[in-house]
């Protein structure tokens, strides 16, 4: 098995948080990595410490995630995205095609930290505030 950079080539605390961390590294990677660990001289003992704070590490990680996934806007924040909705995509496409901004609507920064709530929020206020302002001004200029 071959790995970029070479097991051999890792830090140690490098090489600590491959053997606690199951869910990312196989477990021939983990097996090598306990290897290289015990050739410089780090006991077992070591790895188990770095494995429990790895584990406590992870729960409050997904504890957090949890707490984020059910976390939603209040009114006034809505209201604003909801009012200024077309404006802003209108700055992301602009921004897209002149690639001067790095204008951002905010929905990939809620999907990576795990707001769904919120995400499922602005994305409907994104697009129910551009289908408002539509509707308006082809009322309005048909009065």
């Amino acid at each position: 098995m071959d790995f970029h950079p070479p097991i051999s080539e890792r830090s140690t605390q490098e090489l600590l948080k491959m053997t606690s961390d199951a869910a990312s590294w196989q477990p021939e990677a983990r097996a090598l990595a306990r290897m290289e660990l015990a050739k410089r001289g780090v006991g077992p003992e070591a790895i188990k410490v770095q494995e429990k704070s790895f584990s406590k590490a992870s729960l409050a990680h997904e504890e957090l995630r949890e707490r984020h996934a059910k976390e939603s806007y209040p009114f006034w924040k809505l209201l604003l995205v909801f009012l200024g909705a077309p404006f802003m995509i209108a700055i992301k496409y602009i921004s897209g095609i002149r690639n001067e901004l790095n204008y951002k609507l905010g929905l990939s920064d809620l999907d990576r930290r795990n707001y769904k709530k919120k995400y499922r929020q602005r994305l409907a206020a994104l697009i129910l505030g551009t289908l408002f302002w539509i509707l308006l001004f082809s009322w309005l200029r048909g009065v």
